[in-house]
């Protein structure tokens, strides 16, 4: 079950490529062959093979031989990982399922919605990778949607709140108005409104632990990743414009990254669950 789930996951993953970079391009998503961005070379159905053509190619176009991107595997692996969590996620709370009336179906709709919510999250991932920006339809999807989780999440929480609850519930505007703060005073030069955006979106899905764990996981590894990309250009790079603290980099993939990890690990790697325990207390 779990090998046709991943073998699911690949197949929806490099649909996902095609919408991430075919979004707002002019080009239909769903109509219109596959061909090489070099020599136009309309792809065969055995180019298009998720994870398997990339490796027998080699990584080139059949053709002109220009290299592919390594985006197409890593985000069909990425995918197909997602669903085989979210498969196993969903089997660990069988216990809870199974104590309604209609368990089985309550839990396949939730894998459904949370399959579609982090396919969503990848297409955000991929498109401000490529654009530098966060398309404004699809980040207020992504917030309807973890929006309606929260309503959910108070629904079956009517029997009774916690203060951990509480924070739970506030969660999206604790994590958006520091984000549109650095934006007002920057300008928008620190850090996208988009990102705000997406981190409102952030709390409501993942709740206050969690949340906040998320934003502070993906500074982490957005700083490592700028490290790395100044210490490789000056290694690397002669000919072009060095990157220092002007250069722009999409914020977006770190937020999305970290929210996966986040929300399958349940992490808490700061102890701010710990800390609002003794502070409740």
């Amino acid at each position: 079950m779990l090998l046709f789930i991943f073998g699911l996951g690949i197949i929806i993953g490099s649909f996902v490529n095609v919408i991430g970079l075919r979004y707002n391009s002019g080009l239909s998503s769903a109509k219109g062959r596959s061909k090489c961005f070099s020599c136009s070379l309309a792809l065969k159905w055995y180019d298009l093979i998720p994870l398997v053509s990339f490796f027998t190619l080699r990584g080139k176009c059949r053709m002109c031989k220009t290299p592919i991107s390594f985006q197409y595997p890593a985000v069909e692996l990425l995918t197909g990982l997602i669903f085989v969590c979210l498969a196993l996620r969903q089997i660990s709370l069988w216990p809870l399922y199974g104590s309604f009336e209609n368990g089985l179906l309550y839990s396949i709709l939730f894998f459904i919605f949370y399959t579609f919510t982090f396919c969503l999250l990848l297409v955000i991932m991929i498109y401000d990778i490529k654009h530098k920006i966060i398309p404004n339809k699809l980040v207020y999807i992504f917030i309807g949607l973890a929006f309606l989780k929260l309503i959910v999440f108070a629904f079956c929480k009517s029997f009774g709140f916690t203060q951990l609850d509480v924070l739970d519930f506030l969660s999206p505007f604790f994590l958006f108005f520091p984000f549109a703060f650095l934006w007002f005073v920057s300008g928008g030069k620190w850090i996208g409104f988009g990102d705000a955006k997406l981190a409102l979106g952030m709390g409501a899905l993942l709740g206050f632990v969690s949340g906040i764990n998320a934003v502070v996981l993906a500074f982490w590894m957005g700083a490592l990743w700028s490290i790395y990309l100044i210490f490789h250009d000056r290694v690397q790079s002669k000919d072009r414009k060095p990157i220092g603290l002007k250069s722009e980099i999409p914020f977006a993939p770190f937020l999305i990254l970290a929210t996966i990890i986040v929300f399958f690990t349940q992490s808490d790697f700061i102890g701010i669950e710990e800390f609002m325990q003794i502070m409740i207390s």
